[in-house]
């Protein structure tokens, strides 16, 4: 028999059965009711002989049979037609038991001689016996076809019964051969026998069961066409087929064809339907259907209504179900205790346990008994409840209702004890349990391993486990699921694998869940590499990945940067037959947008459509994200413009990424443009774009703006503060220097019960490192596992950051070491971290020896970190270790940026390694680096330094002849150069050479000779080179104002300075903090002019640099002059701490 056929089959059939129904008033039902004719015709014999008894001759023959040892006898057994009684089957068996024990008997004596003996207990009405030999028959290995044809040509000679037949299908059936038994059932079409309509309904059920919806129809139109009347059960097993299709429709009019022919729909009929129409939710073509039973005289009964009440209690309905219940009572049908329990459950599933316990007390008014299923449903809904003296109370009810509680009732109990966090009770009921002589079995362990995981007691989990096992009770699945998800939701990935490894020892092996929660874990702690691991184990287990599984990984991908291999990874998601979704290539999408590749965006956009996707509001958003990230801000609001013509193409989401990505670029006063163009599309802007723009306040350092507008929006009412708003505000406030406001919005916070996360702390924790409150810092990690809140990577990095910084050597590798037994894994800014920290500490050997171990170990290690490694070998000297690491940089494929060859260049001149420096210069230039003009000025300084310079001149011709920078960039360069030597004739020389040929110096080596002149006393000549630069049309700067009023105020000339300070101005230029503390400096220490120190003073209080009054007085003047000049030398120190901060961060 083929399997399923093709959907216009099915139809067929379909209208074959309607056709026939049409047709065909119902024949006799009763099996067989064609084939006595058909019998008499094959055998040649008439009914009336086959009713005739000859009880003397056929036992004389069995009988004779038994006593003579050779086979050929069997061929002189002469079977008569009379009926046989079980005593002759018993003597068929007995005879059957001796032959099978004879020596050299073939396979086809055996189905031969159980074929006649079949035969006989047919006819003796043995039909278990029967049952007995075709089963051993058709479990011998033999085929279908044999076992019918040994049935059939021994059939004649025993004058049998076509029900052997009949046996025959039904045993292939019970043993699961379909196959066989269809296969079966065509013989005897050809053979001229009909099995029974039973038989065939028999048939039909168990290709239901197995799925064999197509050939249930075939199978149907031949029965038909071998005049096979079907039943009412045949109809119903019809109709049930047309539900499972989803063609109720059909199945309906199928019912009312059956009534229109004369055959007559049972209850059971009807509740084939009833039942699908509720699971497809038709509630009210159900009741009409209960109507129609009704008007035909078919009551419903109680096994109807508790169909329908079961199916709305599923659906969180129960309200509708108990209406149900009292509609039953009006039409005399009474529930019965099935009824209460599926009401009772229903109500519990809902949390409406008063109304449950109601019900419970009406079963007793109707004289109903509650039984396990009562009390262990109300007694579950108690303990969720937190009612567990009810639920107690319900115990001692079934004990004294002669109920003993079982593991069900307790577990219940353990459940809602764990659940509310109340371990102590729960390890009481649990010993209680065992004292009781109960007997515990896995759910009861679980379900407290379970408890102890999410109340954060692991290792008394674990003992558990151990527990387990030595009390003989074998763990499941869900018992090893219930510790790996305990372990992973800590993060501690390592006792995971531990559990899993105990779990292959007790023989079970880990489902697609656990793989699931421990790939999704992984990514959540952020190593996706041990993620892919253990989905690459999941795969060769034989475990195909959900569509949540993949996504997981890809979005993990993505946020790594990893997107071309997220991209590879939605090829093989094809490849294993979960096709990506909308959300795989959403986070494709993304990943592209965050890297600025908006032209990959929307090329995987283009793919998305292709294979039936549908774009959401986050993908439309991910592709704005990537026009602006890549610097195409116009064609980004261009595209947002073009949005507005999709419908429902535009919301929030959308604008708040265009407005997140300009927020990241600074561009605040564009930020509340889009806020403004949002209102006029009609879109309002929720939590989430309020929160965005005080973020970028925030992280633009205007913290002032960022406090008016949460405060503004909070006067207003326009916005519910989110987690996010307090964690950007904190963040903001503490990088401002501002640690007391922080902590006061941080208050805030949790006093409006807004709970902290991993990032929120992870800011605090940042923010009292930089503070330099390391302790306090680590008090807050430990705070973190008391929250139930796992520190992740960022946590560890920014404690590292802060003990490096302290050059607290022991701390960072105590938190490193911490981090490592966290399951967490290090990444490149950790490597950064503990290097710098050993380098700062003064163990650059031990650095390098760390970097190495690092490296073996698998872990990341950035371009930084060996920048940071070479720089310091290259200030202490150490050029061979420097070049080792450069060795090792090209082996990992790390290129060199600009910055570490400037910084072993440097390290070379230090060194009087000129030669090396320029050789490295050249073998840059020729793998295609074009050396920058600073590296060959720097080697040009370093050989004049030390008087080499004719190698300096030709070092700066080949800048020229190289095209590495302009003549007059190289010429200024060497002016420079020789000035900074001591040799300031020789520069003066080259800058008039310049001059004649008619190149410009630039206006930073003018202002390096006018400082050598003025640190020389010799201001004149200082003050013609200005008048030289001006010739040339260059303005002097601020720095070049600042030398030559240095120079004069060095000589005395107050007077001269402070004619150069009112000419800076009168060129718009804004004295800085250098030129006002000359001055001020000159003025009080040398005396001067008081009225132009009035006007300093005045100038400084404008540019908002100090804030004092002063009444003209001599002595007020000084006082001001002095509290300036405190003021100014404060600003430069702490410009100075910054510039440093800033070059050891770099």
């Amino acid at each position: 028999m083929s399997s399923c056929l093709s959907s216009s089959t099915t139809k067929t059939a379909y209208g074959v059965a309607i056709e026939f129904l049409k047709k065909f008033r119902p024949f006799s039902l009763m099996g067989f009711s064609d084939f006595t004719t058909q019998s008499s015709k094959i055998h040649g014999t008439s009914p009336s002989f086959m009713d005739r008894p000859h009880f003397s001759e056929r036992e004389k023959s069995i009988y004779t049979i038994l006593t003579i040892d050779r086979w050929e006898s069997m061929n002189h057994m002469e079977y008569k037609l009379a009926a046989l009684r079980p005593v002759h089957g018993r003597l068929a068996l007995k005879f059957l038991n001796w032959v099978i024990k004879q020596p050299g008997l073939e396979l086809n004596h055996f189905t031969h001689i159980f074929s006649i003996t079949i035969h006989v207990l047919i006819r003796a009405r043995m039909l278990d016996c029967a049952k007995s030999l075709l089963r051993q028959l058709s479990q011998m290995g033999i085929g279908a076809s044999s076992v019918f044809g040994a049935l059939m040509d021994t059939y004649p000679f025993c004058k049998s019964n076509p029900s052997v037949f009949d046996l025959l299908i039904r045993i292939y059936l019970r043993d699961g051969m379909i196959d066989n038994a269809l296969e079966t059932f065509h013989f005897t079409g050809f053979r001229g026998f009909n099995p029974s309509v039973y038989t065939c309904n028999m048939m039909l059920g168990y290709m239901v069961q197995n799925g064999m919806t197509g050939s249930v129809w075939s199978f149907f139109k031949e029965m038909l066409a071998r005049r096979i009347c079907p039943n009412v059960a045949t109809f119903n097993i019809l109709i049930n087929i047309l539900c499972v299709e989803g063609n109720l429709k059909k199945a309906g009019f199928l019912l009312r064809r059956m009534e229109e022919n004369g055959y007559f729909p049972t209850v059971v009929t009807y509740n084939t339907l009833l039942n699908w129409y509720c699971k497809k939710g038709r509630y009210k073509s159900a009741f009409e259907l209960i109507d129609c039973m009704g008007s035909k005289g078919i009551q419903a009964d109680v096994c109807t209504y508790n169909m329908l009440i079961d199916d709305l209690c599923r659906n969180s309905r129960s309200v509708k179900a108990y209406l149900l219940l009292k509609k039953m009572r009006k039409r005399m049908i009474s529930p019965n205790e099935v009824t209460y329990n599926t009401l009772i459950t229903g109500f519990v599933k809902e949390g409406k346990i008063g109304i449950a316990t109601r019900i419970f007390d009406e079963m007793s008014v109707f004289n109903l008994s509650p039984n396990y299923a009562t009390y262990n449903a109300l007694i579950d809904g108690h303990s969720n409840e937190g009612n567990f003296e009810e639920a107690l109370r319900l115990i001692d009810m079934m004990e004294s209702a002669g109920f003993q509680p079982n593991e069900v009732s307790y577990g219940a109990i353990l459940h809602g004890f764990c659940k509310n966090g109340e371990l102590d009770s729960a390890r009481r009921v649990f010993e209680g349990m065992k004292m009781n002589g109960m007997v515990v079995g896995h759910i009861a362990y679980t379900e407290m391993m379970d408890g102890l995981c999410k109340n954060g007691f692991l290792d008394e989990a674990v003992q558990m486990l151990h527990n387990m096992f030595e009390d003989g009770v074998d763990a499941d699945v869900i018992t090893f699921s219930v510790l790996i998800n305990g372990f992973c939701r800590v993060g501690k990935i390592k006792n995971a694998k531990e559990i899993i490894c105990r779990m292959y020892k007790a023989g079970l092996r880990p489902n697609k869940i656990i793989y699931s929660t421990l790939v999704y874990n992984s990514c959540k702690m952020g190593n996706v590499m041990e993620a892919l691991k253990f989905y690459l184990t999941m795969n060769r287990s034989g475990l195909v990945a959900d569509h949540f599984t993949c996504n997981v990984l890809v979005a993990s991908l993505c946020r790594d940067g990893k997107v071309r291999e997220a991209e590879d990874f939605l090829s093989h998601m094809s490849r294993i037959g979960c096709e990506p979704n909308s959300i795989a290539f959403d986070c494709v999408i993304n990943g592209y947008g965050n890297l600025g590749d908006g032209l990959k965006a929307f090329s995987m956009f283009d793919e998305m459509i292709k294979l039936g996707n549908q774009p959401s509001f986050f993908t439309y958003g991910s592709l704005l994200k990537g026009l602006c990230k890549g610097g195409n801000l116009r064609v980004a609001k261009k595209f947002l413009n073009n949005l507005h013509y999709i419908p429902s193409a535009v919301d929030n989401v959308v604008y708040n990424t265009i407005l997140a990505e300009t927020c990241k670029q600074g561009k605040m006063w564009e930020s509340v443009v889009i806020v403004d163009q949002m209102l006029k599309f009609g879109v309002l802007p929720d939590d989430h774009t309020y929160t965005i723009l005080v973020g970028g306040f925030c992280r633009k350092g205007k913290i002032v703006a960022a406090l008016l507008l949460f405060g503004k929006l909070m006067e207003k009412r326009a916005f519910s503060p989110t987690l996010l708003t307090y964690t950007c505000l904190v963040d903001g406030l503490f990088k401002a220097g501002q640690s007391k406001a922080a902590s006061y919005i941080y208050e805030e916070m949790e006093e409006k019960s807004i709970h902290p996360d991993t990032i929120a702390l992870n800011v605090l924790i940042d923010g009292t490192s930089r503070m330099g409150k390391m302790a306090k810092a680590c008090d807050l990690l430990s705070s973190m596992r008391s929250r139930n809140v796992c520190p992740n990577l960022s946590t560890y990095n920014i404690l590292l950051h802060g003990y490096t910084k302290q050059k607290n050597l022991l701390m960072c590798f105590v938190i490193y070491k911490l981090m490592i037994r966290s399951g967490i894994f290090p990444n490149k800014l950790t490597s950064y971290c503990l290097i710098l920290g050993l380098c700062e500490s003064g163990g650059l050997d031990i650095g390098i020896k760390f970097l190495k171990t690092m490296i073996s170990a698998g872990f990341e290690v950035d371009q930084f970190t060996f920048k940071m490694l070479i720089t310091k070998c290259c200030e202490r000297g150490e050029i061979r270790k420097a070049f080792d690491l450069v060795n090792i940089m090209n082996f990992l494929g790390i290129l060199a940026d600009v910055d570490l060859q400037n910084a072993i260049v440097s390290g070379l001149n230090r060194n009087l390694a000129f030669q090396q420096s320029y050789v490295l210069l050249h073998d840059m230039y020729q793998q295609g680096f074009q050396p920058k003009s600073r590296q060959y000025i720097t080697l040009m300084n370093a050989m004049c330094q030390v008087g080499d310079i004719q190698s300096a001149f030709k070092l700066k011709d080949e800048m020229v002849l190289l095209g590495i920078s302009s003549r007059d960039v190289a010429e200024s360069a060497m002016v420079r150069a020789l000035a900074h030597c001591g040799k300031v004739e020789e520069a003066t020389l080259v800058l008039d050479h310049m001059l004649q040929i008619q190149l410009v110096p630039t206006i930073a080596t003018f202002t390096t000779l006018m400082h050598i002149f003025c640190r020389e006393a010799n201001v004149a000549e200082a003050l013609t080179l200005r008048n030289k630069m001006e010739r040339c049309g260059l303005k002097p700067d601020v720095v070049t104002y600042n030398v030559l009023i240095s120079g004069l105020c060095s000589n005395g000339n107050i007077a001269g300075a402070l004619e150069l300070y009112r000419e800076m101005k009168q060129n718009s230029l804004w004295p800085n903090a250098t030129t006002y503390t000359i001055l001020v400096d000159t003025i009080l220490t040398k005396g001067g002019c008081l009225v132009e120190g009035d006007v300093i003073l005045k100038d400084l209080k404008e540019r908002g640099i100090i804030s004092c009054n002063w009444d003209g007085s001599t002595k007020a003047l000084h006082k001001g002059l002095r509290m300036a000049i405190d003021k100014l030398k404060h600003i430069q120190q702490n410009r100075s701490k910054s510039l440093k901060t800033n070059g050891k961060t770099m």
